[in-house]
């Protein structure tokens, strides 16, 4: 009826990888179905993202395991959302397209902390219950109800009604800012240095896995740390942390980003190479005490060459440990 393709193995299941870069043809049949312009429909697609917070080739390449792959490559929720209650009420339903995005953190309008779950049937937002990823078409429901699949009877819980913590001002301006170079509204500045967006945040990224690489003994290197933000990050660490594996992931809840948004945007806010260098020492030398400064997914990272150059700066002299870009970041 909208000219969308929901169909992939079976009739009421959605293809792989939905919503991440539309085509010609999907341009066409949408156009002709609800008069919708291509450029409009262009800006519903995670690709608005491209070259920045998102590679999106590499999310399009996972194919049928894009849950797992983009949560962990790519830090984005392919198929689920995270969600702030107030905006959909405002709207009526408008679900916005950031949300998907793992460092989805906090509403800078309502200053709320996103809703990641469902508080009725405890299902991640729109993953779509214990049959994830089926839409029965007889489901038909209003964009603010849940209607994630609950033994087999979508949960009618009224997302508008979902109450969410405050956002600490802290989170908000550095969501703000975080969205501002995902959105092309600013232009990224790392030690002084003019980088590219993707530039930016593969450092963001490096400086979210160092912070917990580091944990818990690099809260008190870096010290003043709010203690809504240690807790958030002890929580994730049983996710996320150096042992288990997936360190590289992107924040496993709308807390733990706010938390890592509030720490690693002063960090990268530094006016120079050596402020951005002292301001790197704690997390950077506390991964090398933990002897994890050679970690795979830090290596695989393209950080500009101003930040390899601040990291080289901070690692300890006289010891193994070597940083992840001995031979340059990215120009």
């Amino acid at each position: 009826m909208l000219g969308l393709r929901l169909r992939g193995a079976s009739a009421g299941v959605r293809p792989p990888v939905f919503g991440v870069r539309p085509d010609e043809p999907l341009r066409r049949t949408v156009y002709a179905a609800t008069g919708i312009p291509g450029r409009l429909v262009d800006g519903m697609h995670l690709s608005v993202f491209e070259g920045g917070p998102l590679s999106i080739p590499a999310v399009l390449s996972v194919g049928t395991v894009a849950a797992r792959a983009s949560a962990g490559r790519e830090w984005v929720e392919v198929y689920g959302s995270r969600a702030c209650p107030s905006c959909l009420l405002a709207s009526g339903g408008v679900w916005q397209l950031w949300w998907k995005l793992s460092c989805a953190a906090v509403c800078p309008e309502h200053q709320l902390v996103l809703l990641d779950r469902c508080p009725t049937c405890q299902w991640v937002l729109r993953w779509g219950g214990d049959r994830p990823r089926v839409v029965p078409a007889q489901w038909a429901r209003l964009p603010t109800v849940c209607a994630n699949s609950v033994k087999g009877r979508p949960c009618s819980r009224w997302l508008p009604a979902s109450r969410t913590d405050g956002a600490s001002a802290e989170s908000v301006a550095a969501q703000r800012h975080w969205l501002d170079v995902a959105f092309e509204r600013v232009e990224p500045v790392l030690g002084g240095v003019n980088v590219s967006a993707a530039g930016w945040f593969a450092a963001f990224r490096a400086c979210v896995i160092l912070l917990r690489l580091g944990l818990p003994r690099v809260l008190q290197r870096v010290g003043d740390v709010s203690a809504w933000c240690a807790r958030a990050l002890w929580q994730e660490s049983a996710d996320r942390g150096a042992r288990g594996g997936r360190f590289g992931w992107g924040p496993a809840s709308a807390e733990a980003a706010a938390a890592l948004l509030a720490l690693v945007t002063p960090v990268l806010a530094a006016t120079d190479v050596r402020e951005l260098s002292l301001r790197l020492a704690p997390l950077v030398r506390t991964a090398a005490d933990e002897g994890c400064l050679s970690a795979g997914p830090l290596k695989r990272l393209a950080v500009p060459e101003v930040f390899a150059q601040a990291i080289r700066a901070c690692v300890p002299t006289g010891g193994w440990a070597k940083s992840p870009w001995e031979g340059g970041g990215s120009r």
